[in-house]
């Protein structure tokens, strides 16, 4: 990238006009996820807005910081969604999928074919949602 370019776009800016630009970065990225036919395409958009929501509520001051692990488990669930078949069906799923903590540790499991989330990860994930509307 030009050195020139980088300092014109970001010396300066303010956070809140960065967040809004991470957020159109976003919104792009989910409208290409819903024009595209391609799989590995819409995987990729997909990955990208969940970085720029990430980011964006990071700078909002949303979260103090989120674990590598996370991100594991994130990339993890989406195995599992794109390739079914590898899932074992099970009936029952004694911890979060998305923070592997117990059912003991994290009482109520929300439950889906072979996996299972907590309260915790299932607001989390609400309000990644949310914050793209």
């Amino acid at each position: 990238m030009d050195q020139d370019f980088r300092k014109k776009t970001f010396r300066g800016a303010k956070i809140e006009d960065v967040i809004l630009e991470l957020e159109k970065l976003s919104s792009l990225c989910e409208e290409k996820v819903k024009n595209s036919d391609v799989l590995d395409r819409q995987r990729f958009y997909e990955g990208m807005a969940i970085a720029y929501t990430t980011v964006a509520l990071k700078l909002k001051g949303e979260f103090d910081y989120i674990e590598s692990t996370v991100i594991d488990e994130l990339y993890n669930a989406v195995e599992n969604t794109l390739h079914p078949k590898n899932v074992q069906k099970t009936e029952h799923v004694e911890g979060c999928s998305f923070c592997r903590r117990s059912k003991e540790e994290v009482g109520e499991l929300a439950m889906g074919p072979g996996v299972s989330i907590c309260r915790e990860c299932l607001q989390f994930g609400t309000e990644v949602i949310q914050s793209h509307s």
